[in-house]
């Protein structure tokens, strides 16, 4: 299981708290309880407070072209 989540091709669809789903790649996906406090400071609840709807298509479209 470990090849598999170190495997920069390999994605899975999640969904943030306003309900929005996106593709991240599985090596960057962290549990919230395995992080510090200074971490979660610079943690989103939605990917809207970070990105507009452009920016979040153009970053998953641009992950999603590196799959060989």
């Amino acid at each position: 299981m470990d090849t598999v989540k170190d495997d920069p091709n390999k994605f899975v669809r999640v969904t943030d708290m306003a309900g929005k789903e996106y593709i991240c790649p599985l090596n960057a996906l962290r549990d919230p309880e395995s992080c510090t406090a200074e971490e979660l400071t610079h943690c989103f609840n939605s990917a809207e407070e970070a990105f507009t709807d452009d920016e979040a298509r153009a970053i998953m479209r641009s992950a999603v072209k590196k799959i060989p």
